[in-house]
């Protein structure tokens, strides 16, 4: 693998089915191809790493892929940011909230519930309509959770219970998650109600610099 990869050398982020995105994240380190995570198929991501391994710069690179792929009517964002390290990388037209606080965390995720509850499939709607995700309006919405630990051990129920029952049909309602969180005590996390909700869904998680003992 190179030292160094830019961005600039990456492909750009493909149209996938019913609004969907491919986005490129690195380099298989075997075959040098890209490597690439596909929103449509598993609609959220966990990121784990070491402080400075480059967390905040995936879901950066996340957001580029966002704005490249989609016109702001199409998609919006919510950045779950404490440190504030993503507020130059989101463009406002894209952002519906940037959450700073545990208050604000809970209003913006409850508010979110609520939109995704409009956009449950009824029983009339097949499995090819699944897919297409026609029976909705409106923009996907991507939720980037940077330093995830912060916000986990400041709350004894998990803030983003509301959104639980949505997370499985994450792709047919437009509901995509992007937690990234230390790897410090990251075996331990797994008990977290939001991890685990994710791991049980089979989304994959990008592991970066990590200590051997998590």
């Amino acid at each position: 693998l190179p030292h160094r990869l830019p961005v600039s050398e990456l492909p750009s982020p493909e149209a996938t089915e019913g609004g969907g995105m491919r986005l490129a994240l690195g380099l298989d380190q075997d075959a040098l191809e890209p490597v690439w995570h596909d929103f449509s198929r598993t609609p959220h991501l966990i990121a784990v790493g070491d402080t400075e391994s480059g967390k905040t710069n995936l879901l950066r690179l996340i957001t580029q892929g966002i704005t490249a792929r989609y016109a702001p009517e199409e998609a919006k964002i919510i950045a779950v940011d404490y440190r504030r390290t993503l507020v130059d990388a989101i463009p406002e037209e894209y952002r519906i909230g940037h959450v700073i606080s545990l208050d604000n965390l809970n209003e913006t995720i409850e508010g979110a519930a609520r939109a995704m509850k409009t956009r449950v499939p009824g029983a009339d709607i097949s499995p090819a309509r699944m897919r297409s995700c026609d029976w909705w309006t409106g923009p996907r919405l991507f939720v980037l959770v940077d330093d995830y630990d912060m916000v986990s051990s400041n709350s004894f129920q998990s803030p983003f219970e509301p959104l639980f029952e949505h997370l499985t049909l994450g792709y047919e309602m437009g509901l995509h998650l992007v937690v990234a969180r230390s790897a410090m005590g990251a075996g331990r996390g797994l008990s977290d109600g939001l991890i685990r909700r994710l791991d049980e869904a089979n989304n994959p998680a990008v592991l970066l610099s990590c200590p051997p003992t998590e």
